[in-house]
């Protein structure tokens, strides 16, 4: 390695710890994140009219939420699953708050407040191991999202090829190449020596991966299931649109991943649900239930996250040992 790049990295060391040690840099982000989430409330609100919402029932939505909460939980134990494979460690609470708290960071546009949020509860550990983990993640829930979407095109009653063939058949293809154990570790190495650290000695086994993957799936399933419980609400559609509502929804979440540029992926992701199932389903309901289901995951987050906070302010400080 030669003398500047240690310098280099030296100095991108020292940026990370300062920003993760300087408590007025915590609450500057901090700041950014309530300002970044009021502004995605408010263009999400903007979408909506009071006729939209007038004689919505309760019920729907209070099932939708729950749904939508569950399948956050439910990333969150797989998470610990995959840091655990990481050796990563640090006090439950703390973990729980940290997760939480990067779900709300990736309103910042380009996403950094997830990374900072999650590498500062694993303080003492490896940040290249944190990172790791991300982009494991990512790549786990890319499959998730692959299979969902595969299992979609399956029930879609038209013909179109890009839709039932091409668009499937490049995730099938994907899918198998990102599974393998030796081109998964390459990949993944290859993002973090682009980042200017050493390659990683320490990775998840195969059946870790399938594990967190299939968790993710579970938590697809839930997300699924809470916009189709609002789109009957609009339009009254039999359970076999189930998978094609899933599909759609995580295919228009993988573009607003891809997104970096847009808070949330906010507007892409309705843009493209309002693409794919406007063709099978009324097109004022797509978009107005997925302007319902964009407020229900904010507000999923922001009581999860206010939850995660208020267990660490009354238990976490005072020395929980609990590890992940």
């Amino acid at each position: 390695m030669r003398f500047s790049d240690v310098l280099k990295k030296e100095r991108l060391n020292n940026i990370f710890n300062v920003v993760l040690t300087n408590k007025y840099i915590s609450a500057f982000l901090l700041i950014l994140v309530v300002v970044a989430v009021s502004v995605f409330a408010h263009r999400s609100l903007s979408g909506l009219t009071e006729s939209d919402l007038s004689g919505l029932p309760v019920g729907s939505l209070i099932l939708s939420f729950c749904l939508i909460s569950m399948a956050y939980l439910n990333r969150f134990f797989f998470w610990t699953i995959l840091t655990a494979s990481f050796r990563l460690k640090a006090p439950f609470l703390l973990a729980f708050r940290a997760f939480f708290y990067s779900l709300l960071g990736r309103y910042i546009p380009g996403k950094a407040g997830l990374f900072l949020f999650r590498i500062k509860a694993y303080e003492g550990s490896s940040r290249k191991k944190v990172g790791a983990a991300l982009i494991t993640e990512y790549i786990a829930t890319f499959l998730a999202a692959c299979l969902l979407i595969i299992t979609g095109t399956m029930f879609i009653p038209v013909t179109d090829h890009i839709l039932t063939r091409w668009i499937p058949g490049g995730l099938l293809v994907l899918f198998i190449v990102l599974l393998n154990p030796a081109i998964l570790k390459k990949s993944i190495n290859a993002l973090i020596g682009f980042a200017g650290k050493e390659p990683l000695d320490v990775f998840p086994a195969t059946k870790t991966i399938v594990a967190i993957t299939s968790g993710y799936i579970l938590s697809g399933l839930l997300h699924g299931l809470a916009l189709f419980t609002l789109l009957r609400v609009f339009s009254p559609m039999g359970f076999e649109m189930y998978p094609i509502v899933t599909g759609a929804y995580f295919m228009a979440g993988l573009v607003g991943i891809a997104a970096f540029f847009a808070p949330g992926g906010i507007g892409v992701r309705e843009g493209v649900l309002f693409l794919l199932l406007s063709f099978v389903i009324d097109s004022q309901s797509v978009v107005i239930s997925a302007a319902i289901m964009r407020l229900l995951t904010l507000l999923s987050e922001l009581v999860l996250a206010g939850c995660s906070g208020f267990s660490y302010y009354l238990f976490g400080r005072k020395g929980t040992t609990d590890e992940t």
